[in-house]
């Protein structure tokens, strides 16, 4: 783990890659963490540095949300989760049935890589907060600010009178936008998009990315060009032919380098392609661009 120091209280804990991800710490008259996925061993660390006084989950996926059991176990801190996702970090099955890994196949691996990975255990406790919600930590006054389409309760967080941005699970890392669950949607991403831009943000620092962002309206647009393209290439393959979604999975259409994985991990990444795949899919049905026979895809 790595501290960056953003402003003299506030500092970005940095461990940003998968099923890891970035914390925010600020030291004020209050203390606040954001999400705990930073790792098991570190939260320990820091739990006998620091005494936290308010634990925030931008959003309740484990790599989020894992070490939130030790600081309900051991520490008096409030613990705020997303209304639109309570009940997820006290319950993995209710956490499961929602992001559509109850019951599956993917199950198995999906236990095997994400909770032996991130450490995930269920929490004693959580408190909901909704959109405007201010955590008031002293000179510092914390915005939530609702920003679906990651998940349905995904939170990124402005402190208005700094510019700062905390944007979570935006998609601001280099592999772009997520959308791989059962209750991700890219609709309610694009309009979140939107949202951020009416924002005035200097800096931006974010959960699987490792340093600030000044230009944010540009990486907004890489997003949606991402999107976009993702999109484009659904299309090009349907023109050639019909395609099942097994068959357009095989293509590289959101993980570029799948056939590099095997086992588990092969199973659990084409579950994320599938998925996407699916929501792109829905879209383009929409919007009278393709259409669906018998389980096959074709462009009209």
């Amino acid at each position: 783990m790595k501290k960056m120091s953003i402003t003299p209280t506030i500092s970005l804990l940095i461990n940003p890659k998968f099923p890891s991800c970035n914390s925010l710490l600020i030291e004020d008259k209050r203390v606040a963490l954001i999400d705990t996925g930073l790792g098991i061993d570190w939260i320990r660390k820091i739990l006998k540095e620091i005494e936290i006084d308010i634990l925030i989950n931008s959003h309740t996926h484990p790599d989020h949300a894992a070490a939130n059991y030790i600081i309900s176990g051991i520490t008096s801190a409030q613990i705020y989760v997303p209304e639109q996702e309570k009940g997820n970090t006290k319950s993995l099955d209710d956490m499961k049935k929602k992001l559509g890994v109850w019951g599956k196949y993917i199950e198995p691996s999906w236990d095997k890589i994400i909770l032996e990975g991130t450490g995930f255990k269920e929490s004693e406790r959580e408190t909901p907060f909704g959109e405007g919600h201010i955590f008031d930590l002293g000179k510092t006054q914390l915005e939530a600010v609702h920003t679906p389409g990651h998940s349905p309760g995904h939170f990124c967080f402005l402190i208005r009178d700094q510019e700062l941005f905390f944007a979570s699970d935006l998609g601001l890392d280099s592999f772009g936008p997520w959308y791989g669950y059962l209750d991700s949607n890219i609709s309610q991403y694009l309009y979140t998009i939107e949202k951020v831009r009416k924002i005035k943000i200097k800096r931006t620092i974010s959960s699987h990315f490792d340093n600030v962002i000044h230009n944010l309206d540009k990486e907004l647009n890489r997003c949606l060009e991402i999107i976009g393209n993702r999109e484009n290439k659904i299309v090009e393959l349907l023109k050639e032919q019909q395609r099942d979604i097994s068959d357009l999975s095989k293509y590289g259409i959101i993980y570029r380098n799948l056939n590099n994985f095997q086992g588990p991990m092969r199973e659990f990444w084409t579950f994320f392609e599938e998925n996407m795949i699916k929501k792109h899919l829905r879209v383009l049905i929409g919007s009278d661009k393709v259409k669906e026979e018998n389980g096959y895809y074709i462009t009209l």
